[in-house]
């Protein structure tokens, strides 16, 4: 009971005001504050660590993490002794968080198993206590597994600070579980790919943050936001939420979390084609790392104005930087670094016209490709930078020899997308081998990887991706015939490479740009109908007035319907071409949903899913579909009066929202 009430100790004004400054984003005048209360004669020597303590944390929300070393480890000196060992826990705890916020993780591995150890000996009366430092030191191991980066390290991350956001969760204290939510959403963003769950806990953590009225909170939750946003495709948004983080991070005078900001915004702007500005963001975060000795970052950003420039044509300037990113590099000696240094090289190298410089250029992506301390995204980039040379090299002698090359490469591509969870460079990577079967003149797998890609960017919520990759399957089916015509011997590689519009999809992936694609027009409905697996009608309906489509329909159509059942839906296909009208096939067992509309295939494919969705819920109406399948008897609408309603709604007059 004594530890209860040394922490139930009435605070002093001066450290109440404080935290009421820290919590409204004036943390220089916090700190200043502090530092006139603790050389104050009769502080007693707990007021003073509690003193010290909240000075820590500022610093942390300042980004200030080698200075919060220093001043956390003269706080964990200065508490020996004392009967609270939450204050040596506490100012431990804030070491450690520091230690991985810049990369020191060795050191930062010990002091975690220090950490725990601390915790563990906290007295029994204190659950609360306990609970609220294990799920911060749950956080920090979340935080150190996503910054070691090692294989199954993405697995322990999610885990840890899935336990920390269920401790906090328990505890409701709103900050803190708006802090777990947002690393929650990072580590689901950015190594899970699960846009989706990513967005959402995003959302709820800004709700928090800003119900809880921290400032630093509400920072961090809107840098997430922007994140997913950014890997989701949604540009306007992303770069909306990155100036708004960036005003906040200004208020706070955080400069290292600033200078992360404006390296991601650059990349926002990138994806958007947008070089000035991505430009003065790059250079306003590289002022700041280099005003900060941030080193490790100074050379990352370096590492990103160099594909900027070399992008840009710029290749005078991006020597210069790549001259003083080896300076970095010798000066660092860390074998990421090295890598990436090499990969500017031969980016650099690559972008001249010269074939010797070209080859040097090869070599070094290939022995990049061999390097067991390459990550995936530095694999990644070799991968695609080698696959611009190859298809040069392909469009130059039409030698089949490369073709094969290139598909092996591609083939590393998806199982590094695969491994790290890299959904959009997964959907990518899959358009880019469908227009590599076109090359071969391969049309059924071209179809059959545009679906997967497909299927893979709406899994993830990848919208826009998603949409992309329907269009051009769309766009495909109208060329079917110009593709078959190509299957003539003297077709050659470099007329169907501007057909497939190889390179287009190559640069766009190794630049990381991201095509503007808009929602596409509503569809013109058809037909809809729904089968047995052995294709016998269960339910049909018709949204033409015109009774000669219907009979159109019932003769040679149904028979390529049928076909479509047996042969293209087991192949992996879900649409088919018929003169001007689209089949969409799904599959819902025990039947098969076929619908028939005349335009884009995005919003149709929507529309039917979201069908779907509700005739399984309702158990009512999916019971007697099930009946009648069972009996070989076709539905009526009287059969089931709320049928017609709901495909009123969805096909005609489309009121329903649709993701």
């Amino acid at each position: 009971m004594e530890e209860q009430k040394l922490i139930e100790k009435k605070k002093p004004e001066e450290i109440i005001r404080a935290e009421k400054l820290s919590d409204e984003g004036k943390l220089d005048e916090a700190l200043t504050l502090l530092n006139n209360y603790e050389r104050k004669e009769k502080v007693t020597h707990y007021d003073k660590i509690s003193c010290h303590l909240l000075q820590c944390q500022i610093l942390m929300w300042q980004g200030k993490l080698k200075e919060l070393i220093k001043h956390a480890e003269q706080t964990y000196k200065e508490s020996e002794g004392l009967k609270n060992k939450l204050f040596k826990v506490d100012s431990l705890l804030l070491r450690v968080h520091a230690l991985v916020g810049l990369d020191r993780i060795d050191e930062a591995s010990d002091l975690i198993k220090q950490g725990e150890g601390l915790i563990k000996i906290l007295p029994q009366e204190l659950p609360k206590a306990y609970k609220q430092r294990e799920a911060y030191l749950c956080l920090i191991k979340g935080d150190f597994y996503n910054r070691r980066s090692s294989p199954n390290d993405s697995d322990l991350a999610l885990k840890h600070v899935e336990h920390s956001l269920a401790l906090r969760e328990e505890l409701g204290i709103k900050h803190e579980i708006a802090e777990s939510l947002s690393s929650l959403a990072y580590t689901l963003c950015v190594f899970k790919g699960e846009m989706d769950r990513a967005l959402k806990y995003s959302e709820r953590s800004l709700a928090l943050a800003k119900e809880s009225s921290k400032t630093s909170y509400i920072a961090d939750s809107l840098h997430i936001m922007a994140m997913v946003y950014s890997f989701q495709g949604d540009l306007d948004r992303s770069i909306r939420f990155y100036e708004q983080t960036i005003a906040l991070y200004k208020e706070l005078n955080n400069k290292d979390r600033l200078s992360y900001v404006f390296n991601n915004l650059s990349d926002s702007y990138i994806k958007r084609g947008e070089f000035d500005s991505a430009l003065e963001c790059i250079e306003q975060a590289i002022a700041l790392n280099r005003e900060l000795g941030a080193l490790t970052a100074l050379a990352r950003n370096h590492d990103f104005l160099i594909q900027i420039l070399v992008e840009n044509g710029d290749l005078e300037r991006a020597q210069q930087f790549l001259n003083d990113l080896e300076q970095l590099n010798n000066q660092l000696k860390d074998k990421q670094i090295n890598l990436m240094y090499l990969f500017d090289k031969a980016l650099i190298l690559k972008s001249s016209p010269r074939i010797i410089k070209r080859g040097k250029a090869e070599e070094i992506l290939k022995r990049l490709l061999e390097d067991k301390n390459a990550v995936y995204e530095t694999r990644y980039r070799a991968l695609l930078a080698l696959c611009e040379l190859l298809l040069t090299e392909l469009r130059m002698t039409n030698d089949l020899e490369v073709l094969d090359e290139l598909n092996q490469l591609i083939s590393q591509l998806l199982e590094i997308a695969k491994k790290s969870h890299s959904y959009w460079i997964m959907g990518e990577t899959y358009l880019l081998q469908a227009k590599l079967a076109l090359l071969s003149l391969d049309l059924k797998e071209a179809r059959r990887l545009l679906t997967q890609g497909q299927q893979i960017a709406e899994r993830y919520g990848l919208k826009l991706l998603a949409i992309k990759i329907s269009n051009e399957h769309d766009e495909l089916l109208k060329q079917l015939n110009m593709w078959e015509n190509l299957k003539e011997p003297t077709s050659s590689i470099k007329e169907r490479m501007e057909f497939a519009r190889l390179n287009e999809q190559i640069e766009k992936m190794t630049r990381r740009r991201l095509v503007e694609v808009s929602t596409p027009p509503n569809e013109e409905p058809i037909f809809l109908l729904i089968v047995s697996e052995g294709g016998t009608p269960i339910f049909s309906q018709s949204f033409e007035e015109d009774q000669s489509f219907e009979d159109y329909l019932f003769g040679g159509f149904f028979t390529a319907i049928n076909s479509f059942i047996n042969e293209k839906f087991s192949e992996g296909l879900d649409r088919v071409s018929f003169g001007e009208h689209t089949l969409l096939m799904n599959s819902v067992s025990p039947f098969f949903i076929c619908y028939i509309f005349k335009g884009q295939s995005y919003l149709a494919q929507q529309r039917v899913r979201y069908f779907i969705d509700k005739i399984q819920n309702d158990e009512p109406m999916w019971q007697i579909f099930k009946d009648f399948h069972n009996s070989n008897r076709e539905i009526e609408f009287k059969d089931i009066p709320s049928l017609e309603p709901l495909i009123n709604e969805i096909f005609i007059d489309k009121i329903i929202p649709l993701e």
